[in-house]
């Protein structure tokens, strides 16, 4: 066998390549990594194996990534005197040709299966597939020794040059029973011809048959499923309807609960807020006991010290007199300030809530505006959306204009001129075609009197009727003028027409209409940004007009002036009054219960409030300073207490080297009695103690108001309704969903059912059923012979094997010849039984292949092969050495050997190598080099 030429196409990352190969020699093929040197070789097998309607994943690997195309490969070999074409596409518009040329010129072709079958049966008549397998060597196979003695062409070759049969049987019936064999079997053992196609029938039938009872147990299957789903799809239904009773259930039962969480969250806060006033009036009361405790004790100091104390009561009671004098009047000058202050605090909040009613008074204008700068914009955008027409569109109107011009003073130049005027009363008719009369129609005649100044670009006809009769026609040049004019007018018609104006002053106006309209709108949006810079200011005024509770349409109500409310009490000594707040805000209207309000109402809510805010500032600032007085009140107060205290200090110290131990206990029981008289002034004790009593009753109250309401709240599962609630909600449509998903998957089974039983399946099953034991019956006939040639052929090849074994001497000088002119003359072999080499001798030293460098057990496996394909390559079974990126484990003089040993080697048959590293093989003589482009 001889490979001619190999085109792929979608093969791999290969789009198309064509490489044609010489029949003998050495042939390198060169390329880079992934540009599909080892595509080639995979072609090849995959065009003589696998069918073009194959489902092998090799052939969806073969296919390019992403591409819906049909990989294919064209190969044109040769088996000793027939030369074949075989075409394979696989996938995408399969197809199969094959074109075989016989020794006499003779060409038949075969499509489809067929050529597919003969270019198989011709591949295993002419081509040993152990043979093939042995030269031919796969990228990452180069180490691999060939073992080939079950090669026939190879034991074929070796008993031709030994001159002794296999066996010694009779080679006529050696012939009879290879013959007989080859009837059914293949030189590989697989089925062939008759036996093969019946064996193909028998697994169509048994296929078709299998089929046929698998659809219908589907149907079966599928009548078991319609069932059970419906019942699942009628109790799935049922569950569904109790549990979205349940979920109402629950909803009613939530509103239910979320009063008493409410009742129960109030009850919580005030319990909470009595609590705080509690604990206040305890620490009042244990602070009137320490008060109480400590005067107590101090009486008792001062009763042991009575003598001593009589000396210097006088002077000590004035002391503490003036002392409790002083902290009386500090004591209301901090009431006073204390008064002040929460004046300014109400007079902060009414100032706080005057600004929110003028910042939404500010808001409603500003939304006023913004509608009518919105309003502007749609109207500029209309105008806009309305106009069809740009500069570019005017530019090119104004440009045609120009041309139409042109063309008439050109066709007006160009072109004859006729005046005709009726002199006499005789009639003047008036006839013709391109004529340019000035007016819209030529006149057919002249009245008396009348003329008219014509242009002639066609052909005009001047009839006196009975008298005179003139023709005038212009030159070639004025259909030509006449052509260029009409032109000019379409292209203006066309452009007005698609501009939708009349002419170019109305395109220039509305030009001029467009621009004012984006000049607006372009002003009318950088307004609106303005305007919405802060936000919009419709949330603002839903916001305030909330927190103000502002009702629109609500009437304001106008306080009396006499009776808006009760004058305060004036403060004595203190200037301004605290009533300047009062009246202010009578007019406030009612909470709002709806978030959206008219603009308008809201804007006549809170028209005016822009004089009360500064009426409220005013306020502030008046009681501002009130409260700087009652301050320095206080201060005064305070530094009249210290001066007094200093006093009493200097008046006791004067005291103190005679009773300074009694002026000292003086000192402390006026101090504790003053701030103990301070205390009970301001509360008795018994108020004191019934205050604490009252807070206590009332804590004990709301806790049992809680506790009742929690109790409640448990009794009815309060807190965990909510979640029982989502959880029902979820499994709710968790069953809708697998109800939706029954429903649809018992509606895709009844309709396979529904279309089973329009394919008619049983009838299908029945008919397959017997053709399968019509075929079954032929290929057991036939079956039985082909085992019987089988066992014969079996018997003799296997009487040939043992005696491959005294016949190797050929094979083994062959390699020994070539590997001497590698290693030199000492190089020796030792072959297994499989014809494989098993050791090498050098030297004198032997070695078995496995203990050899990679290299030398790699040129010893090419130098095997090309000892191989030197045998056979006389005879008929001979086929192309292939080597697929060898050589990567020599040195540079062993390169240079096993080059010059490759190149000799294309003397005796095809050797074709493939590589990218071609420096490899640069010591190959008389090789052709073909290099692969991407």
């Amino acid at each position: 066998m001889r490979l001619h030429e190999l085109t792929l196409r979608n093969f791999r990352g290969v789009k198309d390549r064509t490489v044609a190969l010489p029949a003998d020699g050495t042939t390198v093929v060169i390329g880079d990594n992934e540009i599909g040197k080892s595509s080639l070789v995979e072609a090849f097998a995959l065009v003589f194996e696998l069918p073009d309607d194959s489902k092998s994943t090799r052939i969806r690997d073969i296919q390019p990534v992403g591409q819906d195309v049909g990989p294919e490969v064209i190969a044109e070999v040769s088996f000793g005197e027939t030369r074949l074409r075989y075409l394979k596409r696989w996938l995408k518009n399969r197809t199969t040709e094959l074109s075989v040329t016989g020794p006499n010129g003779r060409k038949k072709d075969w499509t489809g299966r067929e050529a597919h079958n003969e270019a198989e049966r011709l591949f295993a008549e002419h081509v040993d597939p152990v043979l093939w397998q042995t030269l031919m060597v796969n990228q990452g196979q180069s180490l691999v020794q060939p073992a080939p003695a079950d090669a026939e062409p190879l034991i074929a070759a070796v008993n031709a040059e030994s001159g002794t049969p296999v066996d010694g049987a009779s080679m006529p019936l050696v012939l009879a029973v290879e013959q007989e064999y080859l009837r059914y079997w293949t030189k590989g053992g697989k089925p062939t011809g008759e036996y093969a196609r019946s064996a193909q029938a028998v697994a169509a039938a048994q296929e078709l048959a299998t089929r046929a009872a698998k659809a219908m147990e589907e149907v079966a299957a599928d009548v078991r499923k319609a069932e059970r789903l419906a019942d699942e799809l009628d109790d799935l239904s049922v569950r569904l309807a109790d549990h979205l009773r349940e979920v109402e259930v629950l909803r009613e039962r939530k509103r239910t609960t979320d009063e008493i969480l409410l009742r129960r969250d109030s009850a919580r806060d005030r319990a909470e807020l009595a609590r705080a006033k509690l604990d206040n009036h305890t620490r009042t009361r244990r602070e009137r006991e320490r008060l109480t405790a400590e005067v107590e004790r101090l009486t008792e100091a001062e009763a042991e010290l009575a003598t001593l104390r009589a000396e210097t009561e006088t002077v000590a009671r004035k002391a503490a007199d003036a002392v409790r004098e002083a902290e009386a009047v500090l004591a209301d000058a901090v009431e006073l300030k204390d008064q002040r202050r929460e004046s300014v605090h109400e007079a902060e909040q009414l100032l706080s809530e005057l600004t929110d009613r003028s910042e939404l008074e500010r808001l409603l204008g500003q939304q006023t505006e913004l509608a009518d700068v919105r309003a502007r914009i749609a109207t500029a955008t209309s105008v806009l959306d309305g106009i069809r027409l740009d500069d570019d569109t005017v530019v090119a109107l104004e440009d045609a204009r120009a041309r139409v011009v042109e063309a008439r003073a050109a066709l007006a130049a160009g072109v004859p001129e006729i005046d005709v005027r009726r002199l006499g009363a005789a009639a003047v008719e008036l006839s013709g075609s391109g004529i340019d009369a000035g007016v819209p129609a030529l006149p057919e005649q002249l009245g008396e009197g009348g003329s008219a100044q014509l242009l002639v670009s066609g052909e005009l006809t001047v009839t006196v009727p009975g008298q005179l009769e003139l023709t005038v026609r212009a030159g070639g040049e004025a259909a030509t003028l006449r052509a260029a004019l009409e032109e000019a007018v379409r292209r203006e018609r066309d452009l007005l027409g698609r501009a939708g104006v009349r002419d170019l002053a109305d395109a220039r106006e509305m030009l001029r209409r467009s621009d004012t309209a984006s000049a607006e709108l372009q002003e009318a949006r950088r307004t609106e940004k303005s305007l919405t810079a802060g936000g919009d200011p419709g949330e603002r005024i839903a916001l305030l007009s909330a927190r103000l509770g502002i009702v629109p349409g609500a009437p304001e109500e106008e306080p009396e002036p006499e009776e808006a409310a009760p004058a305060a009490k004036p403060v004595e000594g203190v200037p301004g009054q605290m009533s300047l707040f009062e009246g202010l805000f009578d007019d406030l209207d009612e909470a709002i219960d709806e978030p959206e309000v008219d603009p308008a109402e809201l804007l006549a809510a809170v028209a005016g409030d822009g004089a009360r805010v500064e009426a409220a500032q005013q306020a502030l600032e008046d009681a501002r300073a009130e409260l700087a007085l009652a301050e320095r009140l206080v201060a005064d107060a305070s530094f009249t207490a210290t001066q007094a205290r200093k006093a009493a200090d200097a008046d006791r110290a004067e005291a103190a080297q005679i009773r300074a131990r009694s002026e000292l206990a003086a000192e402390r029981l006026a101090a504790a009695t003053d701030a103990l008289e301070a205390a009970r002034a301001e509360m008795s004790d018994e108020a004191a103690e019934a205050t604490e009593a009252e807070a206590l009753t009332e804590v004990e109250a709301l806790l049992e108001e809680l506790t009742a309401v929690q109790e409640q709240a448990d009794a009815v599962g309060a807190d965990e309704v909510a979640g029982l609630l989502d959880d029902a909600l979820a499994v709710a449509a968790r069953l809708q969903t697998e109800r939706d998903t029954l429903r649809d998957s018992l509606r895709t089974t009844e309709g396979r059912l529904e279309q089973s039983g329009r394919d008619g399946l049983a009838t299908r099953l029945d008919t397959a059923e017997l053709e399968l034991a019509s075929v079954r019956d032929v290929w057991e006939a036939l079956n039985r012979r082909a085992e019987a040639a089988f066992r014969v052929h079996e018997t003799l090849g296997r009487h040939r094997a043992e005696a491959q074994s005294r016949y190797s001497d050929p094979l083994q000088s062959r390699i020994e010849a070539l590997g001497r002119g590698v290693y030199g003359p000492s190089f020796k072999v030792t072959l297994d039984e499989d014809l494989a080499v098993s050791e090498r001798e050098l030297d004198g030293v032997r070695l078995s292949v496995d203990a050899l460098s990679t290299g030398a057990r790699e040129q010893l496996a090419i130098i095997t092969r090309l000892a191989i394909s030197h045998l056979v390559s006389t005879g008929e079974g001979s086929v192309p050495v292939i080597f697929d990126d060898a050589l990567g484990w020599s040195d540079k003089g062993r390169l240079r050997d096993m080059g010059a040993l490759l190149g000799r080697a294309g003397d005796h048959g095809q050797v074709i190598i493939l590589t990218c590293m071609p420096e490899r093989y640069e010591y190959v003589p008389r090789a052709t080099f073909i290099r692969l482009e991407a």
